[in-house]
């Protein structure tokens, strides 16, 4: 699982020799229903919650999954070819964490309904916070993983994720909180909040995301498009930049 090399370092102090320790992630072989097949790289844990998450548009009980050797899954679905290729495609695929062959070019667009703010729900300014500095602060970044967290807004039980990736974070964690949408939910980042991060979790519903950083005017210009409430949490201080009405 981990790989140690050994580097040099340089400082003013001179030169040294020192050990680095990575995570050594691996590609996972993803098959749809024989026909779409993708390729995720990621660490080789949670596999059945990145199906779940990566494919959360359809029904748990309308998913089937088969363990195959060297890493390849077989997933069954009874949608049919035209539903599946469009749910796939609505995904945007792009990026380095996953590659992806359809056999099929027929595709359609469809439309998501996402509720905006009537139906969101609404948190203390101090429950926000304490939430953010109880993850934030008490990061382990020696491994140099990708970390999340899911927390009920109503209950604040949560649930952690870890990855060597971003993309597959998201997937995973999303596949472990087995909610059909997460409107009464926050989800706090350890890393970048971008445009295809964002547009993930749009489509999950989620309401709140605090993130490490934003990446950029169109990542807020979306969240206030599609009423998420965005921000980014800084030396114990948490900076809300969009939907700040629900921080009450």
């Amino acid at each position: 699982m981990f790989k140690h090399i050994n580097i040099k370092t340089i400082s003013k102090y001179g030169i040294n020799n020192t050990i680095e320790t990575f995570i050594d992630d691996t590609k996972i072989h993803i098959i749809i229903d024989d026909y779409v097949e993708i390729m995720f790289v990621c660490l080789a844990n949670n596999l059945d919650h990145l199906i779940y998450g990566y494919l959360k548009d359809i029904n748990r009980a309308d998913i089937e999954i088969a363990i195959i050797a060297n890493n390849k899954i077989a997933v069954k679905t009874k949608l049919s070819k035209d539903e599946v290729l469009d749910l796939i495609k609505q995904k945007d695929l792009a990026g380095t964490c996953e590659s992806i062959e359809i056999a099929d070019s027929k595709l359609e667009s469809s439309k998501i309904v996402i509720p905006f703010n009537n139906t969101r729900y609404k948190i203390k300014n101090d429950v926000l916070l304490d939430m953010c500095n109880n993850f934030y602060v008490n990061l382990d970044d020696s491994m140099r993983l990708y970390h999340s967290r899911i927390i009920s807004l109503e209950s604040l039980v949560y649930i952690d994720c870890n990855d060597t990736n971003t993309k597959t974070n998201i997937y995973k964690i999303l596949g472990m909180s087995n909610n059909d949408n997460l409107l009464e939910c926050a989800i706090l980042l350890d890393f970048e909040l971008s445009l295809e991060i964002l547009q993930i979790l749009i489509r999950a519903k989620i309401t709140f995301v605090i993130a490490k950083q934003i990446q950029n005017f169109g990542v807020l210009k979306t969240a206030q498009k599609f009423g998420l409430t965005i921000g980014y949490f800084n030396k114990n201080e948490v900076n809300i930049l969009s939907h700040s009405s629900r921080i009450v």
